[in-house]
């Protein structure tokens, strides 16, 4: 009866033991699982990170165009204001000819007066000389009411010479308000240039680290194929060591086929484990040399962009 339930607890034991050890390896292969697909998740932000390095390059030679546009606009708006110079003297010469002119209007009147006052005196000596004189008159009025006219025309016409030098004077200072803006524009795109650089700077920084997270993925996933394998291993070396003490503590008997494949068993898995902890330990030195050598371009790379 001792023996009987002793070899139940001990089948009992194995039992458990192998259900740990297949919970375990679904667990590592789960976990490997997830590795690969961090990898792939990292491998497509790197993509991501070279489209946005590359349309920063876009939009830095845009602005360099667009500041090339601005010189050159500057440029025209001084030419412009120039012409606009210009302008305004000759209407300050033509408001001066204009004033002159109102003044031989004057003195025209004052002439077409006194010869009206010769022309009444001279009345008197004939009727007929006199209706001439009085249409003479009457068409000199006129002609002064029109030299009236024209000179409160010229009069309004300075006026409006005068709104208009205002009104030149005004768009040229908002010309030099203009070409002041522009010159701040181009600087702000200076400065945004500037801060592209930065941003293609850390962009590469981002790629490399990036990289060296995909190597530690794989680095972790290597890890993990091992840690299985040193499973196999220990399963194995624990059949094996159940299977010796079963043998001594019972001796033979008919149960010392079970303890011998026992033994066999684990010698396999111990040897599976083993030749595939070997493969691995390789990989792990070859991704242990990769990885230093991210290390050192990331390095060197934060230490120029910061």
């Amino acid at each position: 009866m001792n023996e009987k339930t002793y070899v139940g607890e001990a089948k009992e034991a194995i039992h458990k033991l192998v259900s740990l050890s297949e919970k375990q390896n679904k667990l590592t292969l789960t976990l490997v699982d997830l590795a690969q697909s961090r990898t792939v998740y990292a491998r497509i932000r790197s993509e991501l990170a070279e489209e946005r390095t590359s349309l920063a390059k876009v939009q830095t030679e845009d602005a360099a165009v667009r500041t090339e546009l601005a010189k050159e606009r500057t440029v025209l708006v001084r030419q412009q204001t120039k012409f606009q110079s210009r302008s305004t003297e000759m209407s300050e010469r033509r408001t001066s000819l204009s004033e002159k002119r109102t003044e031989y209007a004057h003195k025209r009147t004052s002439l077409s007066e006194k010869r009206t006052s010769l022309a009444e005196s001279r009345s008197s000596l004939s009727e007929k000389r006199t209706e001439l004189s009085h249409h003479r008159t009457s068409l000199s009025r006129e002609r002064t009411t029109l030299a009236t006219d024209r000179t409160r025309m010229a009069t309004k016409r300075t006026e409006f010479s005068e709104r208009r030098t205002d009104l030149a004077d005004r768009r040229t200072s908002l010309a030099q308000t203009r070409t002041d803006m522009s010159s701040e524009r181009t600087e702000l795109a200076q400065r945004r240039t500037e801060f592209s650089e930065s941003r293609t700077k850390l962009a590469d920084t981002r790629t490399s680290l990036a990289n060296s997270r995909t190597g530690l993925s794989s680095y972790r996933s290597v890890l993990a194929k091992a840690r299985t394998e040193l499973a196999f291993i220990r399963t194995g070396l624990a059949f094996i060591a159940l299977g010796t003490g079963l043998m001594r503590y019972f001796g033979l008997g008919p149960w010392t086929v079970l303890d011998g494949g026992l033994i066999v068993a684990g010698a396999f898995s111990a040897a599976f484990g083993l030749k595939g902890f070997i493969i691995t330990r390789k990989y792990e030195k070859l991704l242990a040399s990769k990885l230093e050598g991210y290390w050192t371009m990331s390095s060197g790379i934060e230490g120029e962009g910061w």
